[in-house]
């Protein structure tokens, strides 16, 4: 009887510590509204991803570089051909030319949960872990949606999403 006892406690205490390991950072695009989510994948310390879209004034190109650093998203790095309305050179990081780019590096803004309105101008896409997400694939244009990183289950044998 006591065997039984142990094992069953031993059987509890793997299935408490499995369920908990099974919960990861995951980068999730989720409706403000609807609730409705993109999964883009788990995420890990130092793991990259970036936005890109067109700037809705200059109708030119922008890329946006965010970090996963200290539990929270960092934008590093704006990368414009031009500085449009709202693109203006703050005073953080090293802003320099490289190329027909302007770029603004080193910016270490903590951003946590980044809002943003799905453009119907800004093809918000963003890339991660090699894959491209156009965000007006996934989500009505205009519709506010949140990019942020939250726990989320990681089956051990799924695709490692």
């Amino acid at each position: 009887m006591p065997l039984i006892c142990i094992l069953t406690l031993l059987v509890i205490a793997a299935a408490i510590l499995i369920g908990t390991a099974a919960y990861r950072p995951t980068l999730v695009v989720r409706d403000a509204e609807s609730g409705k989510e993109l999964v883009l994948g788990s995420i890990s310390e130092g793991d990259a991803f970036d936005l890109d879209f067109i700037h809705s004034v200059d109708i030119l190109p922008v890329q946006d570089h965010f970090v996963y650093k200290n539990k929270e998203l960092y934008l590093m790095q704006t990368k414009c051909l031009s500085f449009g309305a709202g693109l203006g050179y703050m005073g953080q990081g090293t802003l320099q030319e490289k190329g027909k780019w302007s770029e603004i590096d080193n910016m270490n803004r903590r951003v946590g949960a980044l809002p943003l309105r799905v453009g119907t101008i800004a093809d918000h896409t963003i890339v991660y872990k090699g894959r491209k997400y156009r965000l007006s694939d996934y989500f009505t244009p205009k519709s506010l949606v949140k990019v942020g990183v939250e726990r989320k289950r990681n089956f051990l044998w799924g695709n490692g999403k």
